[in-house]
């Protein structure tokens, strides 16, 4: 009897031994090494650099609107902002390492925003910015609507600043947690890189795996669902144009769109991040071209890449304000859309399947 009760011990121990070591998937080889170089040396690297710069010029106009208080320092401070939206745009489907330990998308591009929660903070002139309570109400949707949505015309809004010091300072608030954030996950690459760069397993953990399930997740719900399923009305019974990335400054949702397929293509397609020139070495569409064993357009590396192209050739067409497009011919709109989409289906399974790797989410759709 002891000698059963033992061996049953045992055997519970090598199973639970077993559970306990991640197993790597069986599939194809490819060169998962060079993959991750490319990633970070034309994508991440590149794209935090320039977003921190231009998140530092955000806040250098808010010290020059908190002195002078002019129309002047007001549009420069928006043109600052504008651009670093554009450059946000590049990183945001990295949610790798500190920044997904410190939601840092959370903490950027949360909309729409909850003006009720920003106009209590300012009241209050006490907040926690590191609260997830307070994620709709900073980053920047809450900047476009501090800089925007606060007075009828410019002149209302400057006034607002003289008279009151707490909206100057509730902005400079948000774009310092801003600064300290992006300081934050570019410090931390610093260490996590030749992690990153050494993870060439094919389990649920190594950076290749998290990395394009990252890319398809932001695809799907980051871009698809949030730019245009969202506010178009796919998932509700009416459009919801108020929930418009952009939705205070009325004219850059297209611009901020078209930023961010950019980055997704470049991405895919392995081209640079900010130059737009292809890169040697292996990419998405590099492996999975060669994985497939179909030409032409039936190989799946090209399908993609053909209806990407087919995506961003609708997005173009678009009004410059979402807002103006939803009101005034939302089926466009909607088109759009399904062009989006037609994409995520390659993307989740085929392409997945070609790789071996797990999604490892939840269904995006009805979000």
């Amino acid at each position: 009897m002891k000698k059963y009760i033992l061996t049953l011990f045992i055997l519970f121990n090598i199973v639970a031994s077993c559970d306990n070591t991640e197993t790597d998937l069986i599939g194809p080889s490819y060169d998962r090494s060079t993959l991750l170089k490319n990633w970070y040396n034309q994508h991440i690297n590149i794209g935090l650099s320039v977003f921190k710069n231009k998140v530092d010029m955000v806040g250098e106009m808010i010290d020059l609107i908190k002195s002078e208080k002019s129309i002047a320092s007001l549009v420069k401070l928006r043109e600052e902002h504008l651009t670093a939206w554009k450059a946000w745009q590049k990183i945001e489907m990295f949610n790798i390492g500190k920044a997904e330990e410190i939601y840092f998308k959370s903490k950027m591009n949360v909309y729409p925003v909850n003006t009720a929660r920003v106009e209590s903070n300012v009241s209050s002139g006490s907040y926690d910015l590191s609260n997830a309570n307070n994620f709709a109400a900073q980053g920047f949707p809450a900047l476009d609507y501090l800089l925007y949505g606060i007075g009828s015309n410019d002149e209302e809004i400057l006034e607002k600043y003289t008279n009151d010091d707490r909206y100057l300072d509730y902005i400079k608030a948000v774009t310092d947690e801003m600064i300290s954030s992006s300081e934050k996950v570019i410090n931390d690459w610093e260490t996590y890189k030749n992690e990153f760069l050494n993870s060439t397993d094919n389990n649920a953990t190594s950076a290749v795996n998290l990395m394009v399930n990252d890319f398809i997740y932001y695809y799907e719900k980051g871009f698809r669902a949030n730019k245009f399923g969202i506010p178009g009305g796919v998932f509700s019974s009416v459009p919801l144009p108020e929930n418009v990335e952009d939705y205070f400054g009325r004219l850059n949702s297209n611009p901020l769109a078209l930023e961010a397929f950019d980055a997704i293509q470049a991405f895919y397609e392995g081209k640079n991040l900010t130059t737009g020139v292809t890169y040697s070495g292996a990419s998405l569409r590099s492996i999975i071209t060669d994985l497939d064993t179909k030409e032409g357009s039936d190989n799946l590396g090209n399908k993609i890449s053909e209806k990407l192209k087919a995506a961003r050739e609708k997005i173009v067409k678009l009004d410059q304000s979402f807002v103006n497009q939803i009101q005034s011919n939302n089926n466009k709109f909607l088109q759009t859309y399904d062009a989006i989409q037609e994409v995520v289906v390659l993307l989740k399974v085929d392409m997945l399947q070609l790789l071996s790797i797990n999604v490892d989410y939840v269904d995006a759709d009805g979000d």
